[in-house]
């Protein structure tokens, strides 16, 4: 092990941990089969200062199987409190994660406290789609935000604009951020308004994306490609008209990884769409809270709100007009004036297979297309988290499964998916279903009707 900081000593090409505390850097040599990382001297072999209370006494074990370690969470008797996470998927202690050199973990789910755990391997060298972002330096220059080919710093989403903000060092050796956008820089939660100065450690979210100014160094954190949810201990209590108590949500603790498809079932009055806006962070809880990414929503939603993405069961969209012209209107009301807009509603066209119906009205549409096209004015902005309720309600057989199909493509490609739905004809392309009873109990399904669990 190395001093915070310093360089190490490699013995010949062991594989090795980098853990970096905001900015204070410890190194790891890895000999042994196993070895267990944690702040408890009398559990841990990789030790880290008691002052680092993100990491629990027991916080993690490596085990080499192979040419490789394992990583798994805990000691193997308790859970870490933060947990590890890829990309926001969080890693068991059960099944573990095999690493690769060059491979990102994350410790806590806050970027103001959270740990970055790098594992590297001299011996077996490869590219890691979660490899670090190299920092960005802001001395003596101008650094530009945005989707612009030409930023500095190139953030590719439909809702950020092309010059998003600048920050500019001034005369006194501080760094001055400026937002020319259109739907806003958030500097540590809050939306600035024109200017402000960043100091040290703070965090900035545009768009999807997580930054943070570390010293004359500005670091991505967090791609905002990828939307974990957990809920925890849910509990919505209402009157009814003779006042007495009713229970809506009992209770209700569960995750969802980035990438699922999860289906909310049940009957009447089970409580599916009060679940649903509670997830949205559109109904308030007697209790409990709903974390996205470790942030809790219901103080965060403005952060947030762009990522999100909702059907109603209802379709609002207009009759009278073509598809290709609802999507383009609703194109420039989300979505910064300077974006390519022909671009974004082909490419939605395209993703709810509707490019062939561009140019015919609304009202000849069939009701699985009217959905579609539903589907299609929440996806112009690429939410990562989408909800969707009864999105197959009055569709006949086939067209329930096509329109499930749809949606398991739209989790394949990271987004995170929850729908409502009274039908249970194709849960199997679901991940996890949540069945809802009267009085707010639940349970938890696999795909074949096991019972299951999510990670909390």
């Amino acid at each position: 092990m190395t001093g915070l900081n310093g360089k190490s000593n490699l013995s010949k090409k062991s594989p090795y941990l980098e853990l970096n505390n905001q900015g204070q850097v410890l190194t790891f040599e890895l000999t042994q089969n196993q070895h267990i990382l944690g702040r408890d001297r009398t559990r841990a072999d990789l030790v880290v200062p008691e002052t680092w209370r993100v990491i629990s006494a027991g916080h993690l074990i490596l085990r080499q199987i192979g040419d490789t370690y394992y990583i798994y969470d805990g000691d193997g008797q308790q859970p870490s409190t933060n947990g590890l996470f890829v990309n926001h998927t969080r890693i068991t202690a059960k099944e573990g994660y095999r690493l690769r050199s060059g491979v990102e973990i994350t410790i806590g789910q806050n970027p103001k406290n959270q740990m970055r755990l790098r594992y590297f391997d001299p011996n077996n060298p490869t590219t890691s789609p979660y490899s670090v972002i190299p920092p960005i330096s802001l001395k003596e220059r101008s650094v530009m935000l945005g989707r612009d080919s030409t930023a500095t710093v190139q953030l590719d989403s439909p809702i950020v604009s092309r010059c998003h903000g600048i920050i500019e060092p001034d005369d006194q050796g501080h760094y001055i951020l400026n937002d020319y956008s259109a739907n806003g820089i958030f500097v540590n939660g809050k939306r600035i308004q024109k200017a402000t100065r960043l100091l040290d450690n703070d965090t900035m979210r545009i768009g999807p994306f997580t930054l943070m100014r570390q010293g004359d160094n500005l670091e991505i954190m967090d791609l905002g490609d990828r939307i974990r949810l957990d809920a925890e201990r849910l509990l919505r209590l209402v009157r009814d008209r003779r006042g007495k108590s009713k229970v809506l949500l009992s209770d209700l603790t569960f995750a969802i990884e980035p990438g699922q498809f999860v289906a909310l079932v049940g009957g009447s009055g089970a409580g599916k769409s009060t679940l649903m806006r509670t997830l949205l962070g559109l109904s308030p809880t007697t209790k409990g809270s709903v974390y996205l990414n470790g942030d809790e929503l219901q103080q965060n939603f403005n952060l947030y709100r762009h990522q999100i993405g909702y059907v109603p069961q209802d379709d609002i969209i207009h009759r009278d007009l073509t598809v290709g012209e609802v999507l383009t209107y609703a194109a420039k009301l989300r979505l910064p004036p300077d974006g390519d807009m022909e671009a974004t509603v082909t490419k939605t066209l395209y993703e709810i297979e509707m490019l062939d119906r561009r140019d015919v009205m609304v009202s000849q549409l069939s009701g699985g297309q009217r959905k579609r096209v539903s589907i299609g004015v929440e996806l112009l902005a690429d939410p990562k988290l989408f909800f969707l309720d009864e999105p197959t309600s009055g569709l006949d057989p086939g067209l329930d499964k096509k329109m499930m199909e749809l949606l398991r493509r739209l989790a394949n490609q990271g987004r995170t998916v929850i729908l409502v739905t009274h039908a249970t004809a194709n849960m199997m392309m679901c991940d996890r279903v949540v069945f809802l009873g009267r009085g707010g109990g639940y349970v938890i399904l696999d795909p074949q009707g096991k019972p299951s669990s999510f990670l909390s």
